[in-house]
């Protein structure tokens, strides 16, 4: 994926992940919002981090330090964000795991449309 197809299902997400917000705080409350809200944004850090690692490790200049450095951030430091966003008594745990899926299905759709134009030459 280049980089103007990555904003662009970033703007996608983010979208969405404002609607899910919107219907979460009219079906059950800010808590619910405040867990979309924050699972969304814990999954779009958790992938941006995820893609740094891989183009660090994977890309056109391999780099060891940097694939090491993004394996620390992505692993201790946004786990531990991740336990100390779930610790939050203001946050509904199902809103996360609803922002977390949100934000997963727009990535995989994002993917298979990735692939689908890759093969047919689009």
């Amino acid at each position: 994926m280049n980089g103007r197809m990555l904003w662009g299902v970033a703007v996608q997400t983010a979208v969405a992940l404002a609607a899910c917000a919107m219907l979460a705080q009219v079906g059950w409350g800010s808590m619910a919002a405040a867990g979309v809200l924050a699972g969304g944004a814990w999954n779009l850090a958790s992938l941006w981090c995820l893609s740094q690692l891989l183009a660090a490790w994977l890309g056109p200049q391999p780099s060891r330090r940097r694939a090491i450095l993004w394996l620390a951030v992505k692993f201790p430091l946004l786990y531990l964000a991740a336990f100390t966003l779930l610790r939050q008594p203001g946050l509904s745990l199902i809103g996360f795991g609803v922002g977390f899926s949100v934000v997963l299905a727009i990535a995989v759709a994002a993917l298979a449309a990735n692939a689908r134009q890759m093969v047919h030459g689009r």
